[in-house]
């Protein structure tokens, strides 16, 4: 099976899942705040963006080890494969246990991350405690999945997880139903996630059995050597991104309150459901962008970003519209007028949303040719100024603010540096020609936005009017990207790519 069948299988198995799940989820979401509230609501949120923070202690062990994968995994060197892998599995042995330790000490300091504790939020200490539980166990078993994902075989660990989290997710909504208690929804969180990883690690001993191999070569200096550099300049990146991108919450619970962070929880919700479905796609395409950096030549990686670049504008851009003009018609439907942000704030996460999006080839492109070291300070600056601006910011504008302060940090530095770094060390040309394309790109997105917001402007709130903003959502981007695109080499590429891909299956 070549790159084409394996990502086009991939694609099919793991969005097929993911979009069952996200289903249920929403399901569970309405029921969540019916039974409990937006004081749980925030509660939840808040201790996500905590234990954002506590995955630093992963320090990029994974990327960095998922990169040295990528040579040995080409040329079939399975006794590298298991030496990476045991050194994998002894660091997310330590990790996991970091996680849980630093997650427990945080417990006696809660009330500095909340404005007002909510009084109707009983054994808000135990729940916490089980967040940290559930994030801890996940790193007991989750490394083999790395394997998957570098062979190209994504679709099995999909495939696992959707069906543990489609019975999780029924099992919560159920016992919320029965009980109204959140402290059973946690444990059947805690049990699911033990399920997935354990069944994810078993199937991959199963295909391939030399991981249980007890004859382990120890790694070359050479390479231990690699994988150090490349855990600390990652160790900086993860720093950053989770002090730019995981702070939000923290930042909105402490000078806005609890329950705008349970408004705030909502948005993030949908735009975590793209990311999870971003992330599917780019997982089947960054490895055989790996494949083919140990494969082929500098001319094809150049050309190979390009065209994954021109996609990328065209999907993300395609759902910023979406975002922008469905984001208040359905939440308002899903859950109440009540449960809506201010319009500023619900612009600033869209705009928060593209840009972030449009970073994703890049780095993705620079995680596989391995350039973790060459802008290792660039996140440290841009945590402080986000840190900076949002609290001064937050006082005034409230949730706005925060959110202003995620633009501004992520427009002044990793807007420009990542490309730099990966069209100066990485794709040898000059960076110019990148931020042409991606004005252009923007150029043509904000045209169809604002084309496609005029003509949601003439429906009404209903839900036969939420029916047509979507259908003008679905239908007029697409055709203004149809027209602006079609003459060029990248979209032709594109074309026949998916043709290929229908045809052979």
């Amino acid at each position: 099976m070549d790159r084409v069948e394996d990502a086009a299988k991939n694609l099919k198995f793991t969005a097929a899942g993911e979009l069952v799940l996200a289903l249920l989820k929403f399901a569970s979401r309405r029921v969540f705040v019916v039974l409990l509230g937006k004081e749980y609501l925030g509660i939840n949120g808040l201790f996500t963006d905590i234990l954002s923070l506590l995955s630093l202690a992963e320090l990029g062990v994974g990327v960095s080890i998922t990169y040295s994968l990528y040579g040995p995994a080409a040329r079939g060197d399975t006794e590298t494969i298991k030496s990476l892998m045991r050194l994998y599995r002894r660091a997310y042995q330590w990790i996991g246990m970091g996680v849980l330790a630093a997650g427990l000490s945080l417990a006696p300091f809660l009330t500095f991350f909340v404005k007002e504790m909510p009084e109707n939020v009983s054994n808000i200490t135990l729940i916490y405690v089980l967040n940290v539980a559930n994030t801890g166990v996940s790193y007991f078993f989750t490394y083999k999945a790395t394997l998957l994902f570098v062979y190209q075989k994504k679709y099995i660990g999909a495939m696992i997880r959707a069906a543990v989290n489609v019975l999780a997710v029924a099992a919560q909504t159920a016992a919320l139903f029965l009980t109204g208690n959140y402290l059973y929804y946690l444990f059947i969180a805690i049990g699911a996630t033990f399920i997935q990883n354990a069944a994810i690690s078993m199937e991959t001993d199963r295909l391939y059995p030399y991981l249980r191999e007890k004859e382990i070569r120890p790694l070359p200096a050479k390479t231990v050597k690699e994988i150090r550099r490349n855990v600390g300049a990652m160790m900086l990146h993860r720093l950053g991104s989770a002090l730019v991108f995981g702070t939000d919450n923290l930042l909105i619970s402490k000078f806005a309150g609890v329950a705008i962070t349970g408004l705030y929880s909502n948005y993030t919700m949908i735009r975590n459901f793209l990311n999870i479905m971003i992330g599917a796609l780019f997982d089947i395409l960054t490895p055989a962008m790996g494949n083919l950096t140990a494969t082929e030549t500098q001319k094809h990686r150049q050309a190979a970003f390009g065209r994954l670049n021109f996609f990328s504008a065209w999907l993300f851009g395609w759902m910023s519209i979406c975002l922008f003009c469905l984001y208040d018609p359905f939440i308002d439907i899903w859950l109440g007028g009540g449960y809506l942000l201010p319009r500023p704030a619900v612009v600033l996460i869209v705009v928060n949303f593209y840009m972030n999006s449009m970073r994703i080839p890049v780095v993705n492109t620079k995680s596989v040719l391995g350039l973790f070291w060459d802008d290792r300070f660039k996140p440290i600056p841009e945590a402080v100024l986000n840190l900076v601006i949002s609290v001064a910011l937050v006082k005034r504008w409230g949730i706005t603010g925060v959110l202003a302060g995620t633009f501004v940090s992520i427009t002044a530095l990793s807007f420009w540096i990542d490309p730099l770094v990966l069209y100066r060390h990485g794709l040898k040309l000059g960076v110019g020609n990148y931020f042409t394309r991606y004005f252009l790109y923007a150029a043509v997105t904000i045209a169809a936005g604002l084309l496609t917001g005029a003509l949601c402007q003439t429906t009404d709130g209903t839900v036969f009017g939420f029916f047509l903003k979507t259908v003008f959502c679905l239908l007029v981007p697409n055709v203004v990207y149809l027209a602006a695109y079609c003459q060029t080499s990248e979209f032709r590429f594109l074309i026949h790519m998916a043709g290929t891909s229908l045809h052979r299956s």
